[in-house]
């Protein structure tokens, strides 16, 4: 299972915090945490480590969550001097683990019926990932200030630092740094449900006089930002989608009736004949004359929705259901 989902309240709370420096020839230890989650990151270096089906290799960046009261131990022996920080945190929730991020990220509105309740959600953190370039040094700041012992298999000593932390402040880099793994998922969840949103939009209304601007407006977003959340998913913009679909919709209209081409333009909101030639020419090679022509000679009257795919017109519909 790739995601560990907490339910909230209570939020994870944190235990103890530390930094462990391992030779070449080091292998982590085989054992098991009671009752915490063991948060390990590699500070250079590599470490080896597997948990029932998990097997990773932690390099410079990356992290793995230790799933409490399960057997984990080193995988390989470190090749090369490794540094890593660990965070124990625990939950009094019953926590799941799932292949799918819990996309549970809405604030809700602030009504009189809320005043007095806590807002529910659920914290879904990926149990092994890497932490951008762009986060990672603040989410080493947050690993020195929860350190609270340090280990050198070099000095086989244990060291102490001598500054001292309330339990609320060591509370709020935790969530600082439980923030940093579940915040660009939240980012990237968002994107992909305006773009799944916009598309779906665009499929209802393609028929209709619809621009950038007026998708803009009516989703209250800016246009770049429409953009960029398309393009993200489809890779392709939402002007270039909606104009792949009219032509394939236009398509199918021509081997499925009758109607004529000044007709069919209109039905799928290209009502101009002249650009609507233009642009299924751009698209396929052909006039919708020449289209129609083509494929009514050969005997296939009755085309079925995706025959029209084959003449150079792709629209990622599915992008986001794989």
């Amino acid at each position: 299972m790739k995601f560990l989902n907490i339910p909230c309240p209570p939020l994870p709370y944190y235990i103890v915090g530390g930094k462990c420096i391992y030779r070449p020839g080091d292998i982590h230890e085989r054992r098991v945490i009671h009752n915490a989650f063991d948060l390990i990151y590699v500070h250079t270096g590599h470490l080896y480590l597997e948990q029932n089906d998990w097997e990773v290799e932690l390099g410079e960046g990356q992290f793995f969550i230790i799933i409490p009261e399960i057997y984990h131990r080193g995988k390989r022996i470190c090749t090369e001097k490794t540094i890593t920080s660990w965070v124990h945190f625990f939950t009094d929730s019953e926590y799941t683990l799932s292949e799918n991020f819990y996309p549970d990220c809405i604030t809700r509105r602030a009504t009189p019926k809320y005043y007095y309740s806590p807002q529910e959600f659920v914290l879904s953190l990926p149990r092994t990932g890497t932490v951008s370039e762009a986060d990672r040094p603040n989410f080493e700041r947050c690993l020195k200030r929860l350190l609270l012992v340090s280990f050198n298999q070099y000095t086989k000593k244990k060291e102490f630092p001598s500054h001292m932390q309330t339990p609320l402040d060591l509370q709020s880099v935790l969530i600082q740094l439980l923030q940093a793994l579940y915040t660009p998922l939240c980012s990237d969840y968002e994107k992909q449900s305006i773009a799944r949103t916009l598309r779906d939009y665009i499929d209802l209304h393609y028929m209709e006089d619809i621009s950038l601007n007026n998708m803009a407006k009516f989703f209250s977003y800016s246009s770049s930002h429409l953009i960029r959340c398309f393009n993200q998913a489809y890779q392709v913009s939402p002007m270039q989608y909606l104009k792949k679909l009219r032509i394939k919709k236009a398509a199918q209209l021509l081997l499925n009736s009758d109607a004529s081409i000044h007709e069919i333009g209109e039905k799928v909101g290209l009502s101009t004949s002249s650009y609507f030639i233009r642009e299924f020419k751009k698209e396929t090679g052909m006039t919708p004359v020449q289209y129609r022509t083509a494929y009514m000679a050969e005997g296939n009257a009755e085309i079925d929705a995706d025959v029209s795919m084959d003449v150079n017109i792709e629209i990622h519909a599915d992008a986001d259901d794989t």
